[in-house]
């Protein structure tokens, strides 16, 4: 989870978003903030070797990604993309692209991947673009077979509470959205 805050609108769509689809699932939920990690440094180590060298607390989480088969992120909009915190998550998997690009790997292809985005301000044209194409890329690298995204916007007015309105737009959400394929 992306957000600096903690139990806010972005945590609790996260919350009831695992709440309403996953709920018997082995669900491992990672807090960014709690984590201590530095920027990708741009060393390409993960070049020469198939991990990042750098040593911090996303050592813990890569095999994490690696062995999951559902990825949820969730973060909020800040100037209609992921908070900042997002990415500089989101750019340490330097270390998949490395693996694919440069060192041929081939990835499996195997997981779903959910974006949640949460959006302060009233809905606009191309809100969440910034964001989705992002999260695109992420789930690019990853091994992510098939992905897609919920967004809430002008949260600002109005708390993300488990509600009848937030249950009925993720429940519709997945009868009518399929997921996207993700391509290499």
């Amino acid at each position: 989870m992306g957000s600096e805050r903690r139990h806010r609108s972005t945590e609790n769509f996260l919350d009831i978003f695992i709440e309403e689809k996953f709920k018997d699932f082995d669900v491992k939920k990672i807090i960014l903030k709690d984590l201590s990690f530095s920027n990708c440094i741009s060393c390409y180590g993960c070049a020469k070797v198939p991990r990042c060298v750098v040593k911090d607390d996303m050592t813990d989480i890569y095999p994490l990604i690696d062995n999951s088969d559902v990825v949820i992120f969730a973060s909020p909009i800040y100037f209609n993309s992921v908070s900042a915190l997002s990415k500089s998550f989101i750019d340490r998997m330097q270390l998949y692209w490395s693996r694919k690009f440069l060192r041929k790997e081939v990835l499996p292809k195997n997981k779903l991947g959910f974006g949640l985005f949460v959006g302060g301000a009233p809905l606009t044209d191309q809100q969440f673009l910034g964001a989705e194409l992002v999260l695109k890329h992420f789930f690019m690298a990853i091994g992510t077979k098939k992905y897609t995204y919920l967004e809430l916007s002008d949260t600002d007015k109005r708390e993300v509470q488990k509600t009848e309105e937030i249950l009925t737009y993720i429940n519709k959400h997945f009868e009518e959205n399929s997921l996207y394929e993700s391509i290499s």
